[in-house]
């Protein structure tokens, strides 16, 4: 035979009970108890009949008492049946816990979920306007920037206007215009005939001045010849 497959075999006291009879033998049944015999200790089992007790051995009908039996397998059932069924209520105790436990924590995972989400939308609104206020400092800084060239350029024009161009601009306002509003526009269209008013005053009052000086200047070249001609007559 393998070894280790195989219970042990060994000697083993059975009694029984209802004839007060003991015999050794060899078996593998497994005994809870111990008994003493002949100053040697083996397993001990109780039997109901034994070759002592039965009627085919002895010849004589006996009357063997099962219900000790029967009342043992039943106690035995009632308290596997019970041990299932406080079994099945405690399972069913758990089960309610681990329910509520399971909602409790979808609800804590929904809050956490709802607090992040809160977190990054303030992050990301933070961001928007940071990048609103970049925007809006780097506008007004090409807005300043601008403002700055166009005061310094307007001096130049002026100065490089002529009454021409004075002219030209006060005749094409929308031109000179630009990306002016039609208040601006107007303005700077009165302005421009004003321009031209005073150059075509200026210009006019200059010729006359020189028309002035040339016939007096006639006048005077006039004078002595008429002075000559007297003398000589």
């Amino acid at each position: 035979m393998k070894k280790d497959i195989h219970p042990e075999y060994r000697e083993v006291v059975f009694t029984d009970a209802s004839a007060d009879f003991q015999f050794i033998t060899r078996s593998t049944v497994q005994a809870k108890d111990t008994i003493e015999l002949n100053g040697k200790t083996y397993p001990h089992i109780l039997v109901d009949i034994s070759s002592e007790s039965h009627p085919f051995f002895t010849g004589k009908m006996k009357f063997v008492d099962t219900a000790g039996r029967v009342e043992k397998f039943q106690n035995k059932f009632d308290k596997t049946m019970k041990k299932q069924k406080k079994d099945k209520v405690a399972a069913v105790e758990q089960a309610k816990l681990d329910k509520i436990a399971a909602e409790e924590q979808r609800e804590v995972d929904k809050i956490a979920r709802a607090e992040a989400k809160a977190k990054a939308d303030e992050k990301k609104a933070k961001e928007k306007a940071s990048i609103e206020r970049k925007k809006k400092k780097e506008e007004d800084k090409i807005a300043a920037a601008k403002a700055k060239m166009d005061a310094e350029n307007a001096p130049k024009v002026e100065a490089s206007s002529s009454p021409a161009n004075a002219e030209a601009e006060a005749s094409d306002p929308v031109a000179t215009a630009g990306d002016s509003s039609p208040s601006e526009v107007s303005e700077s269209a009165e302005e421009n005939k004003e321009k031209v008013v005073e150059a075509t005053a200026e210009e006019a009052s200059a010729a006359s001045e020189e028309t002035t000086g040339s016939e007096s200047a006639e006048g005077s070249e006039a004078a002595p010849e008429d002075e000559a001609s007297k003398t000589e007559a």
